[in-house]
């Protein structure tokens, strides 16, 4: 008899465990159980605002049980967003199984149709300047053990954006494991200009994933439709995705966005156009605050650039094709491996660390700038290996710094000019016809500011440099700046192996 009650007690136990929501059981068992659109009678629906009704519902419930969704089975999907509506949750694990979203905004705001966001909401914590500098935070309780997300917002104003009339602030994301964070903050709090506040975020490692899925976005929409928001989170991808967007009145885009995220990888990727024109801003990728950001294969190209980026550290671009890449302000080490560039230009301020490029082919395309508004001019490398610079008779510099301001940014970290050391290794240019001339520094605008001398720039390297025409060798004049300019350390130029066809290497910049 005691053996009876006993297995009964047992299977009631596993019954009451089989019932409760993943997050109690791990995620194996949830992978084999998605939560289908289906089984809330989507092939049901009546109209565009009950098919989001029930992609609603069932995101929901995938949320709350973390269980994945699949729409595996789903052709096309043709959705219309009511109004008051609320964006759709993004569980671990979306696979959307190639379905074709049409999208129509006709509601009353704009809107992202899909987020997804932490477990839990930020809390506040203080943390003192030398810890956020050194990564220890074994004396901080909360932190001794599990991962998270550490939030830094300087309450000090960093810098001022000239012509744009407003103040700009930095922000770091530190990722904090076991009591250590597993980097650093792009440049230094312990100085008394910094002013820190903080908060954290608990996060886990386990992979999310949002993946599968055409969107596109509606011509004549009353408002605008964002595709993805991801925040507060920690190792999420985002793959095989496609979003094509006509073209219209809108601008101020930000069809993807990071915001407070870490170890982020956007994977194969397209990105038709945006909600931009030729003049006015609109981003495929906008991020802020964001560390560790790997994109794989994406290929994206709008009338403005596709990045818009603040306070970003360690991203890195792996066979990408896209028409700018950009920090606008405070960053630290970036990395573009097989990529093009076509167009436009790469563009940083306020940036540290290292600017490399490998293996990269800039099309048309200016391969570093370096923004004026912000008047923050700060130290860091750029490297250039084994790239190709298709040069034409509008962009043929490698480093164009761009100048504005003749006043002292009153920010310490920021009250020098510095200009980058640049590194080149094995650079083939393609000349067009009548342009035989290129430059490895360009100022451009406040042209006065150049008989201030330089700070930071030290080293100019060039190990391995060829000049081509339609294939052949071509006649070329290497100058080092096209404007005379002074630096504050003595500056070293060393070549070697650099092939001008005849042309002349001259240097500008002290003599």
């Amino acid at each position: 008899m005691k053996r009876l009650v006993f297995a009964l007690i047992l299977l009631a136990v596993a019954t009451s465990y089989a019932q409760q929501p993943e997050r109690l059981q791990g995620h194996v068992a949830a992978q084999e159980d998605p939560v289908s659109p289906l089984t809330f009678g989507l092939k049901m629906a009546k109209d565009g605002k009950e098919c989001y009704e029930m992609l609603y519902a069932c995101h929901k419930e995938a949320c709350d049980y973390h269980r994945p969704v699949s729409y595996a089975g789903i052709d096309t999907i043709r959705l219309e967003i009511p109004d008051k509506a609320k964006t759709i949750p993004l569980p671990y694990h979306t696979d959307f199984a190639g379905v074709v979203i049409l999208v129509r905004n006709d509601s009353d705001k704009d809107f992202t149709l899909f987020t997804m966001r932490g477990d839990q909401s930020p809390k506040s914590i203080d943390i003192p300047c030398d810890l956020i500098d050194n990564g220890d935070f074994r004396s901080v309780s909360e932190f001794r053990a599990g991962d998270y997300l550490l939030v830094v917002n300087d309450r000090n104003k960093w810098s001022y954006r000239t012509g744009y009339g407003y103040d700009v602030y930095r922000s770091d994301l530190l990722y904090v494991r076991d009591g250590h964070s597993l980097n650093s903050p792009v440049t230094t709090y312990s100085n008394p200009a910094a002013a820190p506040e903080c908060c954290y975020i608990p996060v886990n490692t386990d992979p999310k994933v949002v993946e599968n899925v055409k969107i596109f976005r509606a011509r004549g929409e009353k408002h605008k439709t964002y595709c993805f928001r991801i925040e507060n989170q920690n190792n999420v991808t985002l793959r095989n995705i496609f979003i094509k967007t006509p073209k219209g009145k809108f601008i101020a885009d930000a069809a993807i966005g990071l915001s407070n995220c870490a170890n982020c990888t956007v994977q194969d990727v397209t990105i038709d156009s945006t909600y931009s024109v030729p003049g006015q801003y609109g981003y495929g990728i906008s991020m802020n605050n964001v560390w560790n950001t790997t994109f794989v294969r994406l290929k994206a190209d709008a009338a403005w650039g596709v990045f818009g980026t603040n306070n970003v550290s360690k991203t890195t671009l792996r066979e990408c094709d896209v028409n700018r890449f950009d920090i606008h302000c405070y960053g630290r080490d970036a990395r573009f491996v097989n990529c093009i560039f076509r167009n436009k230009q790469t563009q940083f301020s306020s940036m540290y660390g290292e600017v490399v490029f490998d293996s990269c082919h800039f099309i048309d395309c200016i391969p570093v700038r370096i923004r004026s508004s912000y008047n923050a001019y700060t130290p860091f490398d750029i490297k250039i290996r084994h790239c190709t610079f298709d040069a034409t008779l509008k962009h043929h510099a490698l480093v164009n710094v761009m100048l504005l301001s003749t006043e002292t940014n009153p920010r310490p970290e920021l009250a020098a000019r510095c200009w980058p050391n640049v590194y080149i290794e094995d650079l083939v240019v393609n000349l067009p016809f009548m342009t035989r001339r290129l430059e490895i520094f360009e100022p451009t605008g406040t042209l006065s500011e150049c008989k201030k001398p330089v700070d930071y720039l030290q080293y100019i390297n060039i190990n391995g440099l060829c000049t081509f025409r339609k294939g052949r060798p071509e006649y070329c004049d290497l100058f080092y700046s096209k404007r005379r300019f002074k630096t504050k350390e003595k500056l070293r130029i060393n070549y070697k192996g650099v092939n001008l066809s005849g042309g002349r290497m001259v240097n500008l910049i002290n003599d």
